[in-house]
């Protein structure tokens, strides 16, 4: 399968998931949002060149930094979005395992203090920014596929993914172009529903005054 890449608005977080993570005991939130976002953050320390067990053990750190702070925040439209706050930790997590500066019996996350919130403000690395958006949309359209028939999503495939003329799809598939397009429609509006789902508006959660 041949994607193209496509200029398209940059995801968000969703709210609704990070609001439920506030709440003492959704553990069903938590096991979504680690489902989620593990293999994100795995896939954005490899990319820093940290070796697979070294990447798996700051994932493991970033979720637990998650995990700890995320009940001490609230919802802030005027703050960051939570997607850069999670980049920001991934990348200050990298940096201190690749500078062995962890001091013995420090537990996860200990010693940041407000520097937690602080890293809401912090810039945006653009390569973060492209990880996530390609992980976020590559998500989606397998959270998706398996919801049509398989011509269905090869006329969205072959038109929209791979660029091929209507007109060749109709031949390929042997369907009517109307079908084509319909097909690719019907596809088209479940992936943007699927992406508000997993990246709709949302922003930095900031400790309450």
């Amino acid at each position: 399968m041949t994607r193209r890449p496509r200029t398209t608005r940059p995801p968000s977080t969703h709210i609704t998931l990070l609001a439920r993570l506030r709440k003492d005991g959704d553990a069903e939130a938590w096991t979504t949002f680690v489902d989620l976002y593990t293999p994100l953050v795995y896939r954005f320390c490899r990319r820093r060149n940290l070796q697979d067990a070294d990447a798996r053990d700051v994932t493991q750190q970033v979720l637990a930094i998650v995990h700890r702070s995320i009940g001490k925040f609230e919802y802030n439209r005027e703050r960051g979005r939570f997607r850069n706050w999670l980049g920001a930790v991934t990348a200050h997590e990298i940096s201190r395992h690749q500078r062995r500066d962890r001091r013995p019996g420090k537990g996860v996350g200990d010693g940041w203090g407000d520097d937690v919130a602080a890293l809401s403000s912090a810039a945006v690395d653009p390569s973060w920014s492209e990880e996530f958006n390609s992980y976020i949309f590559q998500l989606a359209l397998e959270r998706i596929q398996t919801q049509f028939e398989p011509d269905v999503w090869q006329a969205f495939d072959l038109t929209w993914l791979g660029d091929v003329k209507t007109r060749e799809a109709s031949a390929k598939i042997g369907k009517p172009a109307a079908w084509i397009y319909k097909a690719r429609y019907r596809v088209l509006e479940q992936l943007r529903k699927e992406l508000e789902f997993l990246t709709s508006d949302a922003a930095i959660f900031h400790k309450p005054a």
